[in-house]
């Protein structure tokens, strides 16, 4: 919601046995998902790191090469697995070796492969289908989101009557027989209104407070347009309109605990003007002042070197102003539980994206103040983007809300023509 100030995936085991005075291996150390997100986000990307790579090393393979057995994949982090959902074993040798090919580092004895009905193609034509039908209004009930659920192998569809939804509508889409799991929607709302680091100059990062004077946002994704270098810096797209001119903010800084009172409306650097704006990616272009690829958290700025598809099972930050002004600080330990989501925005966009929430460590994933900022997560000491704040779900206070939505870096990029800045 953008306000007036506003921002809107058998065997036999041999028994070893000790020589005398050996030392036996200790057991590997296990977490549960509680204690992982509460992790610092050093000691979490220590744990989580391999297991991306065989994430984004098998989603790659999946899609380019395998994708009418390939449908999805899930981290899953207390077991030190990855598991990858296809629709015939017998392809898994080539998908397995086509995703070592891609990246010859990873452990693929941590894969864990599973049969499921349909792949991610015909779950993507039923999604299309079920939004056409939304679009043309021919169904009795809102949808709020279509979430892809290829370990189900069923679409989850998040809607304002789940009642109606069950007794309106078959439980099979007409073609390509894809189950429905009507589930109780809430309204997603445009995370909207201010973010991070009130005043700043060139290069120009992320986390940025933006504004026209009117609306405030946060700067996402440092960037360059890839046929002729120029700057360009990504916010959400429902931040500002195509041709406004948008700049720092001005004035006296927020204080804690009280950001939506410290929105005085003054602009101070000028950081580029809107030209070009993708609805079904929440995103936007802002072309003028130098930018630099970094993450402005809690105590510093922190380079971002890389970019990223989010996967099922990860965990990711933010680095939302508003979240940052109300003492929440960067915001961590976001579990990705829909990493392939369409949603309805109150502003009438359909757009698809990633979920994550806290829950149940900690109720704040995100506030109105956020939008634009960027997701990412940790890896060493630098970063890397995985997105953009686009909304939040399920307020459970005035300005916070219990999930994050955020649209893909990698979608962006691909979509604009754009690359990192720098990529390093």
């Amino acid at each position: 919601m953008k306000a007036a100030i506003g921002l809107g995936s058998a065997g036999l085991a041999l028994l070893a046995v000790a020589a005398p005075g050996a030392q036996a291996e200790p057991s590997p150390v296990t977490y549960t998902e509680a204690q992982i997100a509460t992790m610092e986000p050093t000691q979490q990307a220590k744990l989580l790191e391999p297991l991306r790579h065989i994430a984004n090393a098998v989603d790659s393979a999946g899609k380019a090469s395998q994708s009418d057995a390939y449908a999805g994949l899930r981290i899953d982090a207390p077991k030190n697995v990855v598991h990858v959902y296809v629709t015939d074993r017998a392809r898994t040798p080539k998908l397995l070796a086509a995703a070592h090919k891609a990246d010859s580092t990873i452990d693929t004895k941590k894969i864990v492969v599973e049969k499921v009905r349909y792949n991610l193609n015909a779950l993507h034509d039923a999604r299309s289908r079920l939004l056409a039908k939304a679009e043309a209004k021919s169904l009795p009930y809102k949808i709020h989101s279509v979430a892809i659920n290829a370990e189900k192998s069923v679409l989850d569809v998040a809607v304002d009557a789940p009642a109606k939804a069950n007794a309106s509508t078959p439980q099979l889409l007409s073609a390509g027989d894809i189950p429905l799991n009507f589930t109780q929607g809430q309204k997603i709302e445009p995370v909207s209104w201010a973010d991070v680091k009130w005043h700043d100059s060139p290069p120009f990062i992320a986390g940025d407070v933006i504004t026209d004077g009117n609306y405030y946002c946060s700067a996402g994704l440092p960037a360059v347009r890839k046929s002729d270098n120029t700057r360009v810096m990504v916010t959400a797209g429902h931040c500002f309109s195509n041709g406004q001119r948008v700049y720092t903010g001005a004035g006296t800084t927020p204080s804690f605990g009280k950001y939506y009172d410290g929105l005085n409306g003054q602009t101070g650097n000028y950081v580029g003007t809107v030209n070009g704006v993708a609805t079904g990616w929440d995103a936007e272009q802002l072309i003028g002042a130098d930018n630099n690829a970094d993450a402005s958290e809690s105590t510093g700025y922190v380079p971002v070197t890389s970019y990223a598809y989010s996967h099922n099972g990860d965990y990711v930050c933010q680095d939302g102003a508003a979240s940052f002004f109300m003492q929440q600080g960067t915001v961590c330990g976001i579990h990705v539980i829909n990493d392939d989501i369409t949603y309805s925005m109150d502003n009438g966009w359909t757009v698809r994206g990633v979920e994550g929430t806290r829950l149940p460590a900690s109720p704040w994933a995100t506030a109105h103040g956020d939008s634009g900022s960027m997701v990412y997560s940790t890896t060493g000491s630098t970063r890397q983007a995985r997105g953009v704040v686009s909304a939040l779900n399920t307020p459970y206070q005035t300005h916070a809300g219990n999930y994050l939505l955020w649209t893909e870096a990698t979608d962006i990029f691909n979509h604009f023509g754009l690359k990192l800045n720098p990529t390093t």
